[in-house]
């Protein structure tokens, strides 16, 4: 299968502050953007979202983790087929169009982390 690569991670974080002393003053992953509930770090490619626990913004439902893979359009397909209709709780397959181009599925573990897999980074999405 063509897994690109992971796009993004979200971290439940119980103090955002020193989430982000950690992860961006001691390792060095650069800042990109923060708002009241969570911080944005980019790395070269793809991205670390540290969320406060229990905050209202995305992936809130997401169970205890949310992470993105990037796939080619083959392998997103080949994962829709396998997962859409199965024992796995999905969400989509979404479409949509410019800036953010690209297909995405979202899909429940056995342990209810949603994983999701993505066509976003093939079309040269702007870094978040």
């Amino acid at each position: 299968m063509g897994f690109v690569g992971i796009e993004e991670i979200f971290l439940k974080v119980q103090d955002l502050d020193r989430a982000i002393e950690f992860y961006h003053d001691k390792l060095g992953i650069p800042l990109d953007k923060r708002d009241r509930e969570r911080a944005y770090l980019q790395c070269e490619r793809g991205h670390l979202v540290l969320q406060i626990a229990n905050s209202t913004g995305r992936h809130h439902a997401g169970g205890p983790m949310h992470f993105a893979f990037t796939v080619t359009e083959e392998t997103f397909d080949e994962v829709v087929k396998k997962c859409v209709g199965s024992e796995h709780q999905t969400r989509g397959p979404i479409d949509r169009q410019g800036p953010f181009k690209g297909r995405a599925l979202f899909i429940f573990d056995p342990d209810g982390n949603e994983t999701e897999v993505n066509t976003r980074y093939l079309y040269g999405a702007p870094l978040r």
